[in-house]
């Protein structure tokens, strides 16, 4: 832990401000680095002679400013400068800046259909209906089109065992609320969504990465972690992974969820990408129906500002489930619900999806033989590709330099879990870039910072 006390003799204004702009300052100047761990808010309090609560509002700005992250039973640590600043840098990026940073869903012609759909639904009889309150795990003829969406081969999911939430990351959430209480021990893949871990912050959990390669978490590592600890629940992306966008084979599937029965387990399995894939493996919930959440939104497939999806979790689980729906969003909006539900019905989500396959194929495929040659993850429709740096770039420095020419990426910190050593590698995602031009030209510049290397590219930077 860092002896790291603040500067703030000629600071004004509130003392938690102060506090968190010279934490800010002291990272930019390299007094603190990426991964010092800072003082107890016990401890800095009793050095700066303010109370607990001011050091606690200070932490909490500077989390939310992405310079910290806190992890619950172990501290607050620095985050790299580029990691802090992506998530408070979008908008205010200059004009021609060419976004590669999220994974919005692939662009499609057949996306217009959707308001036609919504001006059905709008001028419908059961318009006024969807605008009151309804049961926390939503209407029967929204979990049964969540059924029809969910359900394939070897996979059938009924109504009553589903919950619409709002968005797959609530979806989550409810889950892991459902299995878990504060203190709680979670693990997840030490490389992937960064949503877990502020979802582990906010739920007071205990969250650990398990060590992996390229099929995912290693079954050991899953074993050990539950030998030592009362792990209640395991988070896993096994379709699309992100960040690698790699789909988990079928053995290490039930490999995992082997483990996860055994130690009584839950697995919370985020399944946002898999409905793009349509040749993927069944999905672990259907090796284990006692312990399995499987979440399946429209968010990648379909349309984000739905925020709808769907929830199958265990019989015994779905009171739990409902609760939790119910305290956090009382329920998730029917009106969006009938919205996506008549899509489902129609056939038009399909048709979306499709079209989004097709569009996600083409902009892999030119992104693949862009970036032929480097090291990179990068299955064939994939979202996103997974690029891992050539000594000696840093992937805080590549994604800061990247910036610098006007293309967006996302260094490999936010993907972290766990106090690793950060991955020299960043994610580059095709959906934000306007057309294929647009995309080639982001790819260009990437291409090009390889080739040249850190050396040259900062070899003007004071």
């Amino acid at each position: 832990m860092t002896n790291w006390t603040p500067a703030l003799e000629e600071a004004s204004g509130p003392r938690y401000l102060a506090i968190a702009d010279a934490l800010a300052r002291d990272i930019t100047t390299g007094k603190l680095k990426a991964g010092d761990r800072l003082p107890t808010h016990r401890d800095l309090a009793w050095h700066l002679g303010v109370t607990v609560g001011t050091v606690s509002r200070a932490y909490a700005e500077a989390e939310r400013r992405g310079l910290t992250s806190g992890e619950v039973g172990r501290g607050t640590f620095v985050n790299v400068p580029a990691q802090a600043d992506q998530l408070h840098r979008w908008h205010d990026a200059p004009p021609g800046t060419i976004h590669m940073r999220s994974a919005p869903p692939m662009p499609c012609a057949e996306e217009t259909a959707i308001a036609e759909v919504m001006a059905r639904v709008a001028g419908g009889p059961r318009a006024l209906e969807m605008m009151r309150y309804q049961h926390q795990r939503g209407l029967a003829e929204h979990r049964e089109a969540g059924a029809r969406w969910i359900s394939r081969s070897g996979f059938e999911v009924t109504a009553e065992r589903l919950t619409v939430s709002a968005g797959a990351h609530h979806g989550v959430l409810v889950s892991l609320a459902a299995v878990t209480r504060p203190g709680d021990h979670i693990v997840s893949d030490s490389l992937t969504y960064p949503g877990i871990r502020s979802l582990a912050r906010l739920l007071g959990l205990r969250l650990d990465g398990l060590e992996r390669d390229a099929d995912g978490p290693l079954p050991d590592a899953l074993e050990e972690a539950c030998r030592t600890h009362d792990v209640k629940a395991v988070y896993l992306c096994p379709n699309q992974h992100n960040p690698t966008s790699l789909t988990m084979p079928e053995e290490r599937r039930r490999a995992l969820a082997d483990i996860a029965r055994r130690h009584g387990t839950a697995v919370v399995e985020d399944d946002t990408f898999g409905n793009l894939d349509g040749e993927e493996p069944l999905p672990i919930a259907s090796h284990l129906p006692e312990l399995g959440f499987y979440i399946a939104g429209l968010s990648k497939t379909v349309a984000p500002g739905l925020r709808t999806a769907f929830v199958a979790a265990p019989e015994k689980a779905l009171g739990r489930v409902g609760s939790a729906v119910h305290s956090t969003c009382w329920m998730a909006s029917p009106l969006t619900a009938e919205i996506a539900a008549e899509l489902i019905r129609s056939g038009v989500a399909a048709t979306i999806r499709d079209g989004r396959k097709r569009e996600a194929m083409a902009r892999s495929t030119l992104a693949r033989k862009a970036m032929a040659g480097w090291d990179i993850d990068c299955a064939e429709g994939a979202n996103f590709l997974w690029l891992r740096l050539p000594e000696p770039w840093r992937s805080s420095e590549f994604a800061a330099e990247a910036e610098r020419r006007g293309v967006l990426v996302t260094p490999s910190d936010p993907f972290m879990v766990g106090r690793r050593e950060s991955a020299p590698a960043v994610r580059i995602c095709f959906g934000p870039p306007r057309d294929h031009d647009e995309l080639r030209r982001g790819l260009g510049v990437l291409a090009e910072l390889l080739r040249e290397g850190p050396a040259y590219s900062f070899s003007n930077v004071v």
